[in-house]
């Protein structure tokens, strides 16, 4: 294995010292990534960010003018915001993939280009980590938003598991429920029933006609036998009465359910919109961050090749 060094010609002048590049076999044996650098291209990155947002914030919230009456719209808002953030995170990250790659002092471009990747994929995590930590309530309001419906959906969830989890247990209400069941007859006279009765009555029946089976036609004839009792109608009136309320009832299902599924489908589409855009813009912050490592590199051997002259 032969090793070769190649010394480039003095630069005259104080302090200035030969440097040399040693190549083994036709691969550079010096150190190919510098964190120092990265790190440096990281905290400029952010810096920059953190600034050129402050400046959006100014320009965008000056704009607004309520008394005069020509505040901006909130979608025209939302996309100059977007725009905003997409511009300036492209400049923050371009400039700090340059940074990490002219302090690492390399010369080849591939080096350079890997420098800019790996300033932009920190800068991505930490910006990542702080809006979702604690700093996040004072940097991004809107993962606090979502933080905020997680939370609501998780509470409603839990309130809706409660009933389930008080049905494995004991409790003196039921105890009073299940003796008043107890004492009631299974086929009470409707004549003789009083309105609570009767609307207990057929609260009772309506879940066994919901359920279906072989009970569901005794319990539809159960409720419109009540019905003509306490309506004081005939049984022929109370049963188009009940068959008129079951079909409004299945038209409000049948309309809350479409409305639950149009709902789901809008929240599907609108999150694959936003990841299809955050895609969007983390990899145009990789090509900027590339690009300005690479332009770093080549601002180096034009600045050597001058020098060497």
């Amino acid at each position: 294995m032969s090793t070769d060094t190649y010394a480039t010609p003095p630069i005259r002048g104080p302090g200035v010292l030969e440097t040399s590049t040693t190549m083994t076999a036709g691969t550079h044996v010096h150190r190919r990534i510098s964190w120092a650098a990265i790190f440096g291209g990281v905290i400029l990155a952010l810096a920059i960010q953190l600034v050129l947002s402050l400046l959006g914030a100014g320009i965008g919230l000056g704009t607004v003018s309520t008394n005069a009456g020509d505040a901006p719209s909130a979608s025209s808002l939302g996309i100059g915001t977007g725009i905003w953030w997409v511009i300036s995170s492209c400049l923050a990250i371009a400039a700090g993939g340059y940074v990490a790659a002219w302090l690492a002092g390399v010369e080849i471009r591939f080096d350079g280009v890997l420098h800019g990747l790996i300033t932009w994929g920190i800068t991505t995590l930490v910006t990542f980590w702080l809006l979702t930590s604690a700093i996040g309530g004072i940097i991004g309001g809107g993962f606090s938003a979502l933080g905020t419906v997680t939370s609501a959906a998780g509470s409603g969830l839990s309130d809706a598991a409660r009933p389930i989890a008080e049905a494995t247990g004991v409790s003196p209400d039921m105890l009073q429920q299940q003796a008043q069941a107890y004492l009631q007859p299974t086929n009470p006279d409707p004549t003789t029933m009083s309105p609570q009765d009767a609307q207990k009555a057929v609260a009772t029946d309506l879940v066994t006609y919901a359920g279906g089976g072989a009970d569901a036609a005794a319990a539809k004839e159960r409720i419109i036998n009540i019905m003509a009792v306490q309506m004081k109608i005939s049984h022929d009136e109370a049963a188009r009465n009940f068959d008129e309320g079951q079909a409004k009832l299945k038209q409000t299902r049948d309309q809350a359910v479409q409305t639950a599924k149009d709902t789901a489908d809008a929240s599907a589409s609108a999150a694959s919109r936003t990841s299809f855009a955050g895609f969007a813009v983390l990899l145009l912050g990789a090509v900027a961050a590339a690009v300005g490592g690479s332009f770093a590199v080549q601002r180096r051997l034009q600045v050597t090749q001058r020098v060497v002259r």
